[in-house]
């Protein structure tokens, strides 16, 4: 399959779907949490999950077919299990169901997506992708929405639209249809994308970052094949989608690419957790270390009041839960909850900063998330810190490269 999309791309004609990975996230064990089996977590999902050896398993639903209205069990893709807390889901549907498939998945409190932030697609970018070689073509795709930015009917609208994206509908940032009549306001929405030679990209990105704020709201970023022709592209959410023609170098990229996320995630509970002994919220007391995300913008009140309206809703894009206490025009606290295994948060929001204090053992996925949706939805261009760790230092320091990769896997 990876054969005939790949002569699909070359003859800008679809022969079959590309095959997609989604890189998933369950909890490790460093907590009082218990790690489920993949057979559980999927059986719970509704899928009929069949081990095929110690690691790999297919996932298979029942589908509907419009044409018969009669349901078929299908295997949708395949899930590999890399430890207890990351998992692989290897399909080949289409685009939209498989992105509706896994955007129901996260919904459970056992799953998340693995969150590859601007600062971290930028690091990638700067100790990999730029040194694959000049004359190779590579992509960069930068995407920032201010959400906030606009009237509550018009803010109504877009949490509409986003249920839209979320369901794997639509790409996230998708432009609007020529000819659509639906209202539209004034605001920052920014998506661009730079595909040229390598070389090229790396004379002009620093530049134009330091002219154009959304240039540092890093989306997406492609990975040249190593090994032959083609590419490997990497989104915000862990969606890995393969573009050379050969399977077996799409899933060695898949691994280093978890291999890098684990490494940074493990650097980011080290960090957060194993040096707290004198840290603790001001507000109750709970053991924890901060995540404080500044902006570069301090956002107006009517901005601030619609995030804090619209950000805890019950569907929202940060999966938190909470009910905001006002302490000011442009301050609030929240002692609200992660979905994602359901762990407590308190944060401090402002217009021009958030803070979250987070208990020992809360997920380090959780940091990840906050950045990745604040610099995507919030402000595009931001400093973060966990505790005294610069964000940027923490997530630039990964120990493996792709050549130790292949040799540890075998």
């Amino acid at each position: 399959m990876s054969e005939e999309a790949k002569e699909g791309l070359d003859q800008r004609r679809v022969r079959v779907p590309m095959v997609k990975t989604f890189l998933l996230e369950h909890v490790g064990s460093h907590d009082n949490s218990h790690p489920k089996m993949p057979t559980e977590i999927f059986g719970s999902l509704g899928a009929r999950v069949k081990r095929l050896d110690e690691t790999f398993m297919g996932v298979a639903f029942d589908v509907l077919n419009p044409e018969t209205n009669q349901t078929s069990e299908v295997t949708t893709g395949f899930v590999e299990q890399y430890d207890e807390r990351f998992f692989a889901y290897y399909t080949s549907e289409d685009s939209t169901s498989a992105k509706k498939r896994v955007a129901t998945w996260i919904q459970s409190p056992d799953l998340d997506h693995t969150w590859y932030s601007g600062p971290l697609l930028q690091a990638l970018w700067d100790r990999d992708v730029s040194s694959r070689g000049d004359n190779r073509f590579g992509k960069l795709v930068f995407s920032h929405e201010s959400i906030f930015e606009m009237p509550e009917d018009f803010a109504s609208i877009e949490s509409t639209q986003h249920d839209y994206e979320e369901s794997g509908e639509a790409e996230l940032g998708d432009e609007r249809p020529e000819g659509d009549d639906r209202p539209e306001v004034e605001r920052r929405k920014a998506r661009f994308e730079m595909a040229d030679r390598i070389g090229r990209i790396g004379s002009a990105l620093k530049d134009l970052q330091g002219d154009y704020a959304p240039l540092h709201a890093l989306y997406a970023l492609r990975f040249p094949s190593r090994i032959g022709r083609g590419s490997h592209d990497l989104f915000q959410t862990g969606q890995i989608t393969n573009r050379s023609d050969s399977f077996e170098d799409h899933r060695n990229t898949v691994r280093y690419l978890y291999r890098i996320y684990k490494s940074i995630l493990d650097s980011t509970e080290q960090s957060a957790w194993h040096r707290i002994n004198s840290e603790r919220s001001l507000q109750t007391g709970m053991k924890g270390v901060p995540l404080i995300i500044k902006f570069e913008e301090p956002l107006s009140e009517a901005t601030f009041d619609r995030w804090v309206h619209l950000g805890f809703q019950k569907r929202n894009r940060f999966k938190l839960w909470g009910n905001p206490i006002r302490l000011g025009p442009t301050k609030v606290h929240v002692y609200g909850a992660d979905r994602h295994l359901w762990q407590p948060i308190n944060l401090e929001i402002t217009s021009k900063q958030l803070v979250a204090i987070l208990p020992v053992g809360t997920c380090g996925n959780t940091f990840h998330r906050l950045v990745t949706n604040i610099q995507h939805y919030v402000s595009p261009k931001i400093n973060a810190w966990v505790g005294s760790e610069p964000f940027e230092r923490l997530v630039s320091n990964w120990s493996p490269n792709f050549e130790e990769t292949l040799t540890n896997e075998g």
